[in-house]
């Protein structure tokens, strides 16, 4: 477990200080429902035993991958809102979801190959990408959303 919290938690967080400092209300709102969003994919697929990650925890399966719900999928959220409202060259807005997903789907392929993440029930890292991807257009649609709701978001 010291291991989700150190890569899974802390790492990101403190590689993304430069920017929580250019943009806090974007960080603010946005990884707050990165995370949501994370979580309940997660509690999702822990319940039909899609995967699971190491450590394995009998009572709540989930707590492994809190660290990483709250650190990593939070900072990629946020950093995708970034990217898309930043870009100096308009790129597709699917394009940069599709290179998020492809980009943390490959962060669990490197877990998946160090069994840290194990599958089952037929998914595999294809669903896996599809799910990254799924969550990078529910971030977006939030952000949208805030938008034309919200004034201070970027």
């Amino acid at each position: 477990m010291f291991y989700n919290i150190i890569f899974g938690f802390m790492l990101p967080w403190v590689l993304v200080l430069f920017l929580i400092r250019k943009q806090p209300v974007l960080f603010i709102i946005i990884s707050p429902v990165s995370a949501l969003i994370s979580m309940s994919i997660n509690a999702i697929g822990y319940y039909f035993g899609f995967w699971n990650f190491k450590p394995l925890f009998d009572k709540t399966p989930t707590i492994s991958a809190m660290p990483f719900d709250m650190g990593l999928y939070a900072v990629l959220g946020s950093l995708l809102i970034y990217t898309l409202s930043k870009q100096s060259v308009r790129l597709n807005p699917v394009f940069i979801i599709l290179i998020f997903g492809l980009f943390t789907t490959f962060l669990e392929y490197i877990a998946f190959h160090f069994t840290f993440v194990t599958y089952g029930n037929g998914w595999n890292i294809g669903w896996t990408f599809i799910s990254y991807t799924i969550a990078f257009l529910g971030v977006t649609t939030v952000w949208i959303v805030s938008k034309i709701h919200i004034t201070v978001v970027v």
